[in-house]
């Protein structure tokens, strides 16, 4: 799954704007939703793959994995994982929904 838009509330994502995203064609598979934060987090703890996707000069292009992370409060988020050779760019880089 790829994410393209974040909704935020007191410095964490609530929710994304996510869908299933073919870098092959540089088009989304299907049309995106705007699901909880929670549904990211259960995709992750199941071993799906989550990125983030960004515009870049009017193109899309894959940014950093996306992983959980937990909270003092027992709450669990997501942050942006960016590696050697990726965009280096973040969850507050990307467009509010």
């Amino acid at each position: 799954m790829t994410i393209d838009g974040v909704r935020w509330v007191n410095d964490r994502v609530t929710d994304v704007r996510w869908g299933s995203f073919d870098p092959a064609t540089n088009d989304w598979a299907a049309p995106t939703m705007i699901v909880q934060v929670q549904q990211v987090v259960d995709a992750l703890k199941s071993g799906k793959e989550v990125r983030t996707l960004f515009k870049l000069g009017g193109r899309p292009f894959l940014g950093p994995e996306v992983s959980a992370l937990p909270y003092a409060n027992g709450h669990v988020g997501i942050e942006a994982r960016v590696q050697d050779g990726q965009i280096e760019k973040s969850l507050e880089d990307l467009p509010s929904v």
